[in-house]
């Protein structure tokens, strides 16, 4: 069963999560390399509340179904606790993605 973008967005809303944007930044910058700003990395969160768009994820991807579960949860994890390393983030996606050998919190693929 695939699961919809409203689906993700209530998954990641109790962790600060206030948007999530497919197919490119929501800043309307370009995904492809080499376009001036262009999205540099398969994803991004806007977790800086003095900027626009404070609480949004940007995947590249253009559907759910592409997107990991755990880029999804290290994505999330920037927006939850902002002052978290790569690595805490990345550890909080483990945990989130993959708990007890079975998938269970943040699956997104069926």
């Amino acid at each position: 069963m695939e699961r919809t973008l409203e689906e993700l967005l209530d998954t990641a809303i109790p962790y600060g999560v206030l948007g999530i944007n497919l197919g490119g930044c929501i800043c309307g910058s370009p995904i492809h390399p080499g376009q001036p700003g262009a999205m540099r990395r398969s994803a991004h969160a806007h977790n800086d509340p003095k900027y626009d768009h404070y609480g949004f994820l940007c995947f590249k991807a253009y559907s759910v179904e592409r997107i990991s579960k755990s880029l999804f949860w290290h994505e999330v994890a920037h927006i939850w606790r902002q002052s978290w390393t790569e690595k805490q983030c990345d550890r909080f996606a483990r945990q989130m993605a993959y708990k007890g050998g079975r998938w269970q919190r943040g699956q997104l693929l069926s």
